[in-house]
């Protein structure tokens, strides 16, 4: 397979801020309960670059029913820098709210393993989420109104 290069540079990314909080299961628990997850993302466009986009994402992981909670609770925030090639003919920051996000939710999901690996609940790996998002939708070409020419003379 001929493997071809990406459209998207990675300038940077980086953890920005990370906590994770280990819960211990209660006598009566028979596991753990199931964690909820947020993700939130922000897209900040480079104004001296249109091809130059920056994305914060921020994933929260943790409880739903303070009776049986999940292995483990936190947040993990993380800030990337992208940079689209010239060459990408479709829509840059629609790749990039798709994609860099992606790639930056991939660098979270490695963090929080790397730390819950030694810990006392087992490896916690997050899951996968999806950040597509369809196309927007072209308008309809509008039609020229065709002008009635004078009648012809027979």
């Amino acid at each position: 397979m001929q493997l071809k290069t990406s459209p998207i540079q990675i300038i940077s990314q980086e953890v920005v801020d990370v906590s994770v909080r280990t819960h211990s299961a209660t006598e009566d628990q028979e596991s753990f309960g199931r964690g909820k997850l947020d993700v939130e993302r922000n897209l900040f466009p480079f104004e001296d670059n249109p091809r130059r986009f920056g994305v914060a994402l921020k994933i929260d992981f943790g409880e739903t029913d303070i009776s049986t909670p999940p292995p483990y609770s936190g947040s993990i925030s993380l800030f990337g820098v992208y940079l689209v090639h010239e060459d990408f003919p479709n829509d840059p920051e629609r790749l990039i709210r798709i994609t860099g996000a992606s790639m930056l939710y991939g660098v979270g999901r490695e963090m929080i393993s790397q730390i819950t690996a030694r810990s006392p609940n087992g490896i916690l790996t997050l899951p996968s989420v999806s950040f597509f998002e369809d196309a927007p939708k072209s308008k309809p070409a509008k039609k020229v109104a065709k002008k009635k020419g004078a009648k012809r003379k027979k």
